[in-house]
């Protein structure tokens, strides 16, 4: 017999609403394999627990599972903590006796930590297309052995043609200027101390399958789009496919991407530009030894900014500046190489949140030495969840440093996303 279930996208952050991709890739894999399923969005709800508390008055569930999209806005500057308002939700959904399994990139972030701190059943850590459903199959037999289900030994399933904006009111996302979202792939190779996605194995989807949910989606009516990959050029030649299978369709649409400094042709680019790709963000350290480990360098990147002038398309920096140890000659030479380069905007963070288990904040747990840059004290048995973060300059230096440039600006004063900006 097949157990009744319920998701819920508990997700609230309105600058932008974010469609949960997550939980409509997820559908599919349901659907395929015979199991029935309610989706609530609550992210437009004024009263969540109570419409959640109305919904279980009215409906009987076996499992209830909850995506976690974010654990805060992991900027400084007006940070939001999400984690207390969705525990309030899930302590609903434990007092009727329900098990609660959690999900999503933020509960892979850090996925025993929250599983405690709210007390859920279960959870799924990364890609759950196939592990889901496994792990499903062995629940209602009772046969579960682990609280925490590794996702990534599995991956993706790469044999999913998602038909999507069913299950989920796309509307009301699009109102408060939301975008359409998409994958191609998931896991990053990268190296960034800081990342709570480096160094993860990859899995990419069949490109046509890919194309095929783009001309579904715009037959629907959705013509701008957003990717949500970590960085879109994981790999050069699957980077450089998809664009020309893009091209070939010709699809009345739009996009945004992430990508990284490396690896990068002149011809990406160009097919970037045919393919309709409209802003690139691209994800940048001052630091040189990061720099280093992720194989570019300056000339990277004044190449990369030189091909989007050429092939129109503007290109948003994100920047993270200010690692420990960081000497104040780099930063000062990360602001006069954009200042002259002149990108379309440069997005300045100099604070790094940390998360358990990065390079980063082991370095910082291990020497006292940096505790005094932090935005509040470790704490004993400290987890992470609650948002703190290290700062190596004040605000005061960088403000002196940028010397009211326009072209720059600081990360989470303003609430946002590059597409958002009039860039």
């Amino acid at each position: 017999m097949y157990p009744n279930l319920l998701f819920i996208n508990p997700n609230s952050m309105h600058t932008p609403p974010v469609i949960p991709i997550g939980l409509e890739y997820l559908a599919t894999a349901l659907e395929n394999n015979g199991y029935c399923f309610k989706i609530i969005d609550l992210c437009f709800s004024s009263d969540p627990l109570g419409d959640l508390n109305e919904h279980l008055d009215n409906n009987n569930y076996d499992l209830v599972g909850f995506t976690i999209r974010n654990i805060d806005s992991t900027v400084f500057f007006h940070n939001e903590f999400y984690l207390p308002k969705i525990k309030e939700l899930i302590r609903l959904v434990k007092s009727r006796d329900i098990p609660v399994i959690l999900g999503g990139a933020g509960f892979s972030a850090m996925p025993k930590q929250i599983l405690d701190y709210f007390e859920a059943d279960y959870g799924i850590v990364g890609s759950a297309e196939i592990m889901l459903p496994r792990f499903l199959d062995l629940w209602k037999e009772k046969k579960v052995k682990e609280k925490i289900v590794d996702g990534n030994r599995e991956g993706i399933d790469t044999t999913l043609l998602h038909e999507r904006g069913i299950l989920v009111d796309y509307r009301s996302y699009l109102d408060e200027n939301g975008i359409v979202g998409f994958e191609t792939h998931r896991g990053c190779s990268g190296n960034c101390p800081y990342c709570v996605e480096a160094k993860k194995k990859t899995w990419f989807r069949k490109i046509p399958n890919i194309i095929g949910e783009l001309k579904y989606l715009v037959r629907k009516g959705y013509h701008h789009f957003h990717l949500c990959d970590c960085e879109f050029n994981e790999d050069l030649q699957f980077s450089l496919e998809f664009c020309q299978a893009l091209i070939e369709e010709n699809l009345d649409m739009k996009w945004a991407l992430y990508m990284r400094p490396q690896p990068y042709t002149k011809n990406l680019i160009k097919l970037l530009s045919e393919s309709k790709a409209y802003l690139i963000t691209l994800s940048v350290d001052s630091d040189e030894r990061i720099q280093q480990s992720n194989n570019y360098t300056y000339d990277d990147m004044s190449k990369f900014i030189s091909y989007c002038k050429k092939y129109d398309i503007k290109l948003a920096i994100d920047l993270l500046t200010g690692y420990p140890d960081e000497p104040i000659e780099s930063i000062k030479k990360v602001f006069s190489f954009f200042s002259k380069k002149k990108p379309s905007t440069v997005g300045v963070n100099f604070y790094y949140r940390l998360f358990e288990n990065t390079e980063l904040t082991a370095l910082i747990k291990n020497n006292s030495s940096y505790h005094d840059k932090l935005s509040r004290k470790l704490v004993e048995g400290e987890k992470f969840l609650e948002p703190i973060f290290y700062n190596h300059y004040s605000l005061k230096t960088i403000k002196k440093l940028i010397n009211n440039d326009d072209l720059f600006k600081i990360a989470g004063v303003v609430p946002g996303v590059n597409y958002q900006q009039d860039l």
